[in-house]
């Protein structure tokens, strides 16, 4: 499995990393330049890039992983849209880790567009 800072390597893929309370803290020039957003995405929420119909989930899933640190969702592949800055909802596979550093959760995502 990767780490965040492995993640953050990446070049080919578009990559997005956020903090455990779910804000944006990178995107990589890929993640920029595939789903059009720039660097005012960093420090806004995760919420700003999932669909409306997804943010309860979202949130439940986040919530239950601060309550337990388990996740179904870490490390395998799962399909979900991704909110690009025109107001696209584009179908991407996305690829999830979790990490902790310093007692902080951080989580990070590579993500492949399925309809670009």
């Amino acid at each position: 499995m990767k780490t965040i800072e492995q993640l953050k390597q990446e070049t080919q893929v578009p990559v997005i990393v956020v903090d455990e309370q779910g804000f944006i803290t990178y995107i990589n020039q890929c993640f920029q330049e595939t789903y059009l957003w720039d660097i005012e995405l960093i420090g806004k929420t995760l919420l700003d890039v999932i669909p409306d119909s997804f943010h309860d989930a979202h949130n439940l899933g986040f919530s239950r992983f601060s309550m337990t640190e388990k996740s179904n969702i870490l490390d395998h592949p799962i399909n979900a849209k991704v909110i690009t800055k025109d107001g696209r909802a584009v179908w991407s596979e996305h690829w999830l880790i979790a990490e902790q550093l310093e007692g902080t959760w951080w989580f990070g995502a590579t993500l492949r567009p399925l309809d670009l």
